[in-house]
This record gives structure tokens, C-alpha cells and sequence, in this order.
């Protein structure tokens, strides 16, 4: 059974914590903290909480005017885990949080999407990773350094162990954003612009040249960039021909979810002052 869905994966923010030592109390007998340690490292953080659900959070104990805190989730392992509770107590002690970044994930279930085609507005670093049986694996397409990262993956390969063998094809395409223009650019839609085309059949009067060459460029996208304006033109309008575009294209499936993942970050952070600058985008 084909289903699509749209999730938020990941996400970081910074805040401010006026009172660290009533915090730190506070943490003390709380059955949520997992492991805190301290830090003798020079660096921006001095104390490290992890959390039962692999929530973490960094304190900057040195920091007492601006930014001091920050926190690291995944909005589902918190509903999962019934410890969402338990992260909006810790939140309640921060006022301004700003997102420093948000993992978006949308999951096909039941697609083949082995051979999918990713192009980007713009020319981006990409590397592309095969299972030892030959399969594709995943695609990654930017760096950790750039605002935007794209990664394609089978994510029913990656949870094999937790998977029946009869469970369908199951892949993901991920995006994860950083370096936000201002807080109205929290949701705003990353896969615009995109293409993601599956090969169909060549069209019979198409030259065995053509063929190879277009078979070749999916193998290996980066030799676009080796091409000629007219040669490249030429075969971006053959690679039209001989292909479909994803249906539901990603951009289209995180519109339909958008309302409900901001109202989910806005439950998460509700306890927070209502003078945040966060709420704005909500």
C-alpha cells in the first residue's frame, strides 16, 4: 500500500536561561535527564544533559546575558516516548528560543524510488552511496556547512533489523535547513523549486547515443557539469522525454502537512514567554 507522509525529524535552538542555578536544581531529580556531564574543554558549552529519549541539551554556564542554552530533538522520539511533558519543563525556563535548525523528512512507503533523479536550483557538492549488493543506498546532495542539506535514502534498508520481510519499499527525502533569514523563514517550503523525475520508457526513435549517455548522467550527475550549454540543453530536453516526475512531489506533500508541523513545534514550546520571537512565525 502506497502512503507519503511529512514529519519534523530534528530540531535546534538556541535560548536564553535567566537563572542557570535554579535550572540545574531542578534537574536534579528529574527522571527525564539521563547523564549530565561537565565539559573542561575551552568551547561555547561547559555542561552536556542527555535525556532518556536521546534528547540533549548544552549549557553555557559562563554566559549570563544573551544565549546560554541549547536543545537538540526529535519532535516524534518526544510524543513516542510520552516525555513531551517532561521537555516542555525544561523549555519553560528559557525565554526567545530561535531555531538554529529543522530537519524536514517526508517518507514514501510502498514507492521504488532506487532510481530516482534529484536536481537542485542551483549547482550543489552531492555524493551518492550503494549497499554492497549494488542498490542504491542514499544520495547526499550539499555539505554541513551550507543553510540547506538534501538526503535521499532507503530508509527501509537503514531499519531492516526493525522491518518484517515483506515490508515494502520505504524511502525518505530529507532536508535539513540552518542559517534561517529571520524567524518567517522557519517553514518556509525547502523543496520548491526541485525536480525529482523517475525514468520511464526511451522514446523508440531516440539514438542509442542519447540513451547511453542519459543512463550515464544518472549514474553519475556530477558529469552535467562537464557538458556544453548545448549539448546539456539537448539532453535535458531528452531527459524529459524519457522521464516522469514524482507523484506527490515533496513540495507539494509538505504543504499539506505544514499547518500541523508548526502547530507541533508550537505545543513543544508553549511554556516558553509568549514575548518570543518564535511565536511570530506561528
Amino acid at each position: 500500500m502506497k502512503d507519503v507522509t511529512c514529519s519534523i525529524d530534528r530540531v535546534s535552538a538556541l535560548a536564553y536561561i535567566s537563572d542557570l542555578s535554579y535550572f540545574f536544581k531542578s534537574l536534579e531529580l528529574n527522571p527525564y535527564v539521563d547523564v549530565v556531564y561537565r565539559s573542561t574543554r575551552q568551547g561555547d558549552y561547559d555542561m552536556n544533559i542527555k535525556c532518556v529519549d536521546g534528547s540533549f541539551i548544552q549549557i553555557n554556564s559562563r554566559e549570563k546575558r544573551k544565549e546560554n542554552v541549547r536543545v537538540d530533538f526529535n519532535p516524534n522520539t518526544l510524543h513516542g516516548r510520552d516525555t513531551l511533558e517532561e521537555m516542555q519543563k525544561i523549555i519553560a525556563f528559557t525565554k526567545h528560543p530561535r531555531m538554529t535548525g529543522i530537519d524536514f523528512a517526508i517518507d514514501y512507503h510502498g514507492y521504488d524510488l532506487s532510481s530516482l533523479s534529484i536536481s537542485t536550483p542551483r549547482s550543489m557538492k552531492r555524493s551518492v552511496y550503494y549497499a554492497p549488493s549494488g542498490k542504491l543506498e542514499s544520495i547526499v546532495i550539499g555539505s554541513g556547512n551550507g543553510d540547506k542539506r538534501i538526503n535521499f535514502y532507503d530508509k527501509g534498508y537503514k531499519e531492516r533489523q526493525n522491518l518484517p520481510q515483506n515490508h515494502p519499499h520505504w524511502w525518505r527525502v530529507e532536508i535539513q535547513r540552518s542559517r534561517f533569514k529571520n524567524e518567517d523563514d522557519y517553514f518556509t517550503n525547502p523543496y520548491e523549486g526541485m525536480t525529482f523525475t523517475l525514468p520511464a520508457s526511451f522514446p523508440p526513435d531516440m539514438k542509442a547515443a542519447d540513451r547511453a549517455m542519459l543512463i550515464g548522467l544518472q549514474q553519475q550527475p556530477e558529469l552535467w557539469n562537464e557538458l556544453g550549454r548545448k549539448v546539456k540543453e539537448r539532453l535535458r530536453d531528452l531527459q524529459i522525454q524519457a522521464s516522469s516526475s514524482l507523484d506527490p512531489h515533496p513540495a507539494d506533500v509538505f504543504e499539506l502537512y505544514k499547518e500541523d508541523l508548526q502547530g507541533q513545534l508550537h505545543e513543544i514550546f508553549a511554556p516558553a514567554l509568549q514575548n518570543s520571537p518564535f511565536y511570530k512565525a506561528l
